[in-house]
């Protein structure tokens, strides 16, 4: 029984932390009234989880080393618990800080995923849990979208709003913290590489052809992704001048709606023997159409029907590009698939940390999204192109 409420915290944390990441881009309006700034100042309430994720990615391993994984999860819940200090404070700096924390918290907890799964259930039920906890994050978002103007209004503001999400995430903590005592924590801590061993799979990681297909082939799409939850809720609400009962403001949601079901979609395309590079690069050309009406399109069927393919088609890559490492990697061993994803999420992080903001730069400068909606659309007709080059043959590395 107690397995089944630590996979419910993992699930549920990283449910709250992605309605946290999401809420900013659907009150971005209320956020540059409150602190004056404009639109690439109010993006870095977004951007600065991306920083932190970064820094996550690469610092997480060693803080569950060194504090075990019970406390090292612990410490994640708080620092996203952080944001019930907004609503106390004035300053857009300090703001920035404490969502910086709150990123940094949510790497914590997204890395302890998968292998406190496996450390509490058998293989089969394992594989089972981490593909439906992909989907956390995806659920925080559909719920940040849809609620986030009633929660505000709820809650006597976003800064409430925030605060709560935090507190939510706090009391799982300490629930986590009760339920974990160190000595349950079967086989999480393992004898480490010496340090020779692991400069080695590092070199081998970062000149993979495998892990930079990877991150290549995932750019475009990850900047569509990040931009439906940070800016295009703010394209709508003042850019878009759609009909006031248009339905076009949706469209996120509708995404949210298509990747979850993409999600449950792609392990059987996978399994019907799809080669990942044909898949990979095929979908991609059907998402671009895709996410070209739905960015210009102005008829709400057109634009909801294709947010919901867009993210549909996305989802369907999860069951393929994160299997790669395993399948295609030479030797891959449970230490250089995980320095692989290491490197996939910082690259791919850092990657989408600059295309937002240089995104949010040129909304600011040409007064306007056009400019901003054919970077994205360049970037996802190019990214699978390169990426199939990338991409070696077909036997292992």
């Amino acid at each position: 029984m107690k397995k089944w409420v630590i996979e419910c915290i993992l699930y549920t944390v990283y449910m709250v932390f992605g309605a946290t990441w999401a809420t900013t881009g659907a009150v971005m309006p209320q956020i540059m009234s409150d602190f004056n700034v404009d639109v690439s100042h109010a993006a870095l309430m977004s951007n600065v989880i991306l920083w932190a994720k970064i820094a996550g990615a690469v610092c997480t391993a060693i803080l569950v080393s060194r504090l075990g994984n019970r406390n090292a999860y612990a410490l994640g819940c708080v620092m996203i618990g952080s944001s019930v200090l907004i609503p106390f404070i004035s300053d857009f700096t300090l703001l920035l800080i404490i969502r910086f924390l709150g990123g940094l918290g949510g790497a914590i907890c997204l890395v302890s995923l998968v292998p406190t799964v496996a450390s509490f259930f058998e293989n089969r039920m394992a594989a089972l849990l981490n593909s439906i906890n992909c989907t956390s994050n995806i659920i925080g978002t559909i719920i940040a979208l849809t609620l986030a103007g009633y929660l505000s209004l709820l809650l006597n503001g976003w800064r409430n709003l925030l605060a709560v999400y935090g507190l939510i995430t706090i009391v799982l903590g300490i629930i986590w913290w009760l339920c974990i005592p160190d000595e349950e924590q079967p086989q999480i801590r393992h004898a480490s590489v010496d340090y020779s061993q692991r400069m080695a799979i590092l070199k081998d990681i970062m000149l993979s052809r495998i892990v930079w297909g990877m991150i290549i082939q995932y750019t475009g799409a990850m900047i569509m992704m990040v931009f439906m939850f940070t800016f295009l809720p703010l394209y709508y609400a003042k850019y878009a001048s759609l009909p006031a009962d248009s339905c076009a403001h949706l469209s996120a949601t509708f995404n949210q709606a298509g990747i979850l079901m993409g999600a449950l979609a792609g392990p059987y395309f996978k399994n019907r023997g799809f080669n990942y590079k044909s898949w990979l690069f095929t979908s991609s050309i059907f998402m671009a159409v895709t996410t070209f009406a739905m960015l210009f399109a102005t008829n709400d069927f057109v634009i909801l029907t294709c947010s919901f393919m867009t993210g549909g088609i996305f989802a369907t890559w999860f069951a393929f590009i994160f299997s790669i490492p395993k399948e295609r990697l030479q030797d891959a061993s449970t230490e250089k698939v995980t320095y692989a994803m290491s490197v996939f999420w910082v690259c791919t992080f850092i990657l989408a940390t600059i295309n937002s903001q240089l995104i949010g730069w040129s909304i600011d400068l040409t007064g306007g999204f056009a400019t901003g909606f054919t970077y994205i659309f360049c970037l996802m007709v190019i990214s699978p192109v390169v990426a199939l080059f990338i991409f070696p043959s077909e036997t292992p590395q």
